[in-house]
């Protein structure tokens, strides 16, 4: 499989996915990730050495496959057990055992390990990964000569590790799409079977060498899918605005207010906000207040100062639809208050409908 392929394949998955925002999922997921493999060249050292230098081994690039089962917790932190398999075609030249006859055969790698990752939140639908993991690993080797003699072969088990790098989209809120690198390496410092090797010359014994496989370290870029099983039920509506009061007689009361509310993450009005501001507007010409406050909120979910941003962002789009409908902008003062001073009290990163809201303080102003 060639990186050109996986990348236009991530693109593609890309462009499909309508507006989502980031995964705040938490709980078990399991995943699946196929993509290109380089395993490089091989080395095998044969123990007691015959003269010359170790035999080198060309590999092909070929596809890395794995199935991972793991859990998110609410800090981002991920722990995953992760299950791989690459297979490769291999191929060199044996100039010292075999008057130079070429080798072929295939080389597998089967792996399990447990990973840590942490997903960075860099934009509303995008995390930035960074993990390792560490665990065991299982190398296949059958290299023969031209005429089928065994150069080295069998099957050893060793410590595996690995680094990776990459990126999440969130497709939806229990799917995320992933595009990462990884390096992996496999230490299995054993001895092989073979099929050469010497007579002793002092003891008159057959010493058959011993062929340790080394540099068995590839890289591989790869496409992913993650599904988390479970998320809680979203949130019920806001309940309605309540009903405009009848028009107070004079002298008009000192403050009337009314609230606006808004949708996860957003500033911009719904209808039904646009329908409590123009009451708002309304009221406000009616008894002619001269002092407007309009003061933003959001939930608790993310940091004080984006929700602080947030906030004044609500308060503007409230500001800005009022004066649309015929307000004097310097009659109106706006603050923000992030999420300082909920309407309904909940614990961090809870998304609570009812704390995201602007409220409009008729006579409010300073």
């Amino acid at each position: 499989m060639k990186i050109r392929t996986i990348a236009l394949a991530g693109v593609a998955a890309l462009a499909l996915c309508g507006p989502a925002a980031a995964s705040d999922a938490i709980g078990w997921y399991a995943g699946l990730g196929a993509g290109w493999d380089h395993l490089g060249n091989l080395e095998v050292n044969f123990k007691p050495g015959p003269p010359g230098p170790a035999e080198t081994l060309n590999t092909s690039n070929s596809g890395l496959f794995i199935g991972n089962i793991g859990y998110r917790l609410a800090n981002r932190v991920r722990f995953e057990v992760e299950v791989g398999y690459d297979r490769h075609d291999v191929k060199g030249l044996d100039p010292d055992l075999s008057a130079a006859q070429p080798v072929s055969g295939r080389l597998s790698n089967i792996s399990g390990m447990l990973d840590v990752a942490y997903d960075w939140r860099i934009a509303p639908r995008f995390d930035f990964t960074l993990g390792a993991g560490a665990g065991i690993g299982r190398a296949d080797l059958d290299a023969r000569q031209s005429d089928g003699t065994l150069m080295a072969g069998g099957k050893q088990v060793g410590f595996m590790w690995q680094a990776m790098a990459g990126f999440g989209y969130s497709v939806t809120d229990n799917l995320d799409l992933t595009l990462d690198w990884r390096y992996r390496s496999l230490s299995v410092h054993k001895s092989l079977g073979t099929a050469f090797g010497f007579i002793n010359p002092d003891t008159g014994n057959f010493v058959r060498f011993s062929p340790v496989l080394k540099n068995n370290n590839e890289q591989a870029i790869m496409v992913g899918l993650r599904w988390y099983f479970w998320q809680p039920a979203p949130p019920p509506p806001p309940p309605p605005p309540p009903p405009p009061p009848p028009p107070a007689p004079p002298p008009p009361p000192a403050v009337k207010t009314f609230i606006v509310f808004f949708d996860f993450n957003k500033s911009n009005l719904t209808a039904e906000a646009q329908s409590v501001v123009s009451e708002a507007v309304k009221t406000a010409k009616e008894q002619g207040a001269v002092r407007i406050l309009v003061t933003g909120h959001t939930d608790t979910v993310g940091s004080h100062s984006y929700n602080q941003a947030l906030s004044e962002r609500r308060a503007a789009s409230v500001k800005d639809e009022m004066v649309r409908q015929g307000m004097d902008p310097n009659s109106i003062a706006t603050v923000g208050k992030s999420f300082d001073d909920p309407l309904v009290p909940t614990g961090p990163g809870v998304r609570e409908p009812q704390n995201r809201r602007a409220v409009i303080d008729l006579g409010g102003g300073g």
